[in-house]
């Protein structure tokens, strides 16, 4: 079994990305299963792009994407996603 885990590359002037900090400390393998770590871009469709082209790569089982929500206290999990092109 194979899980992709994403974080997205830093963005808005800042150094670093905690998603993407948080996905890295992950172990190459859980329990038997492999652990296939990599970083999005936050450049307007390309992260989609390169999700894609990883998925295409890999085969993985699950895709877990892990984001930085500010201003949230605690972890959660965004159940639904809504992505409007007004860029």
């Amino acid at each position: 079994m194979k899980i992709l885990v994403t974080g997205f590359a830093p963005f808005g002037g800042e150094k670093i990305n905690p998603a993407y900090e948080a996905v890295k400390l992950l172990p190459s393998t859980i329990a038997g299963t492999a652990i296939i770590k990599a970083e999005l871009p936050t450049v307007f469709r390309k992260g989609a792009q390169v999700l894609q082209a990883l998925i295409n790569a890999h085969n993985p089982d699950a895709v877990l994407c892990i984001g930085q929500a500010g201003g949230r206290p605690v972890i959660s999990v965004e159940r639904v996603a809504i992505n409007l092109q007004d860029a």
